[in-house]
């Protein structure tokens, strides 16, 4: 072979190989511009393509992991992006001449989820003191920063430097509110959980009931106190059985009132704090004093005008009522002469103040009338006989006397009769003869009737 014809191949060759580097094949490249940012933030970026051989045809982006492609029309080596609100991922297709596309790596603006603090579990009311313990929590999106807790309801906080999502407690002894914080990615906001409370209470104090008193049977009334609890009461119980049975008084006050008592009664009250156990006080008791003893005697009937002795008896300082027409009110005997029926009352009160009263009644009635009635007398004017007289008629002035001639006339009336009549009638004397009486007492259902004659000439 001779030198011009190698030198003609090595220059065909030459030629050829230039050929071949100027339409290369195609290379995707590589993106960069991944972010993480955050929900609900301002965001914005560029994906940037590097090291791709060929010219873009298209950028593209997936919202669900790469499962499809969206095109973006878009040819130059920078895809911006702005506000997007979920994780989203880009790529660009490049081509070199007639070479088949190539697909460059993706870059990925994820969004994170926010925060969520979670709940707390744990806490609660407690006597005196919680214990040892663990607060959980759960449902938190992201890591716990750190716990943090207040003794002045939530006024100030105290941070915890622990980063677990269970806190470890030991014996709390005074009301203490716990919560932790909770953040998902570096640049997101954080987030706190609920709030989760310890109520330390104290120990349950009963408090002291004062009010102790001897009372008097039934006429009783007053009011018993509490003082110096703590905890709140829950009802009041009493027992008349010195202790062996009670009954329960729905009453929440720091004050019981009774009245009307008529056994001896213990008074006592429930008090609970809070988580303490309940506690009862020492009882307060109402002695009941018998009341005295107190007789006015047995019911008497009596004619009016007789004198009476009341047979009182009893136990303590006596006072009849009403006084008037006794001799004296302040004796258990007293005399009296009582003109209608009467109900005397007497009242014994003793050396305690007790009272009671008992009553008597005294059945007046009116005489009867047991006086003779003359059937005869002459009104002549002689002055013997011209009246007609009725005996004793003047001790019952509620008389009423008719008088009537033979034909069934009335020719006499008269109330409180005084054995004045001489035998006239409005103003005119009457024929002698027989004539009717009719005699009646008002407060008596006894009538007399008789005849009467009138002779003036005798």
């Amino acid at each position: 072979m001779n030198k011009i014809f190698i030198r003609y191949y090595l220059f065909i060759s030459f030629i050829g190989f230039l050929s071949t580097q100027a339409i290369a094949q195609s290379i995707g490249g590589i993106t960069s511009g991944a972010a993480q940012v955050c929900p609900d933030s301002t965001n914005s970026g560029i994906i940037l393509l590097n090291g791709y051989v060929g010219a873009i045809l298209n950028w593209e982006f997936t919202i669900n992991g790469g499962i499809t492609w969206n095109n973006i029309s878009n040819i130059s080596n920078q895809n911006s992006y702005n506000n997007i609100t979920q994780t989203t991922c880009y790529r660009a297709i490049v081509q070199s001449g007639s070479f088949p596309p190539d697909t460059s790596t993706s870059s990925c603006v994820t969004i994170f989820p926010p925060s969520i603090g979670g709940t707390i579990s744990g806490g609660g009311a407690f006597c005196t003191g919680s214990g040892n313990g663990t607060l959980n929590l759960t449902g938190n999106n992201g890591n716990v920063l750190f716990w943090m807790f207040s003794t002045n309801n939530g006024v100030s906080w105290n941070n915890i430097s622990d980063t677990t999502t269970g806190l470890n407690y030991t014996n709390i002894s005074q009301n203490t509110i716990y919560t932790a914080v909770v953040q998902n990615g570096a640049t997101c906001p954080s987030d706190t959980s609920s709030q989760v409370s310890f109520v330390i209470d104290a120990l349950t104090n009963e408090g002291t009931v004062s009010g102790n008193d001897t009372v008097c049977y039934n006429t009783n009334s007053g009011s018993l106190n509490l003082s110096g609890t703590i905890g709140s009461i829950i009802n009041w119980i009493s027992s008349i059985d010195n202790g062996s049975t009670w009954t329960i008084i729905p009453n929440t006050t720091l004050s019981q009132n009774y009245s009307g008592l008529i056994s001896t009664t213990l008074y006592s009250a429930i008090v609970k704090n809070g988580s303490c156990p309940a506690d009862t006080s020492e009882f307060a008791e109402i002695i009941i004093q018998a009341l005295p003893f107190a007789n006015a005697g047995n019911d008497t009937t009596i004619i009016l005008g007789q004198t009476l002795i009341l047979n009182g008896s009893g136990s303590g300082m006596p006072i009849w009522s009403p006084s008037s027409g006794l001799n004296s009110n302040s004796v258990y005997s007293p005399v009296t002469t009582p003109l209608s029926t009467t109900t005397y009352t007497l009242t014994v009160t003793d050396t305690n103040g007790c009272v009671n009263a008992d009553e008597v009644i005294i059945k007046v009635l009116p005489p009867v009338f047991d006086g003779m009635v003359s059937n005869l007398f002459t009104p002549n004017g002689d002055g013997i006989n011209d009246n007609w007289y009725i005996q004793d008629i003047q001790n019952f002035p509620d008389n009423e006397v008719f008088v009537y001639n033979i034909y069934g006339n009335q020719v006499y009336f008269k109330q409180a009769y005084a054995n004045d009549w001489q035998g006239t009638f409005n103003g005119s004397e009457l024929p002698d003869g027989t004539y009717y009486y009719v005699l009646k007492f008002n407060k008596s259902e006894k009538i007399i009737k008789g005849s009467i004659d009138i002779f003036r000439n005798k």
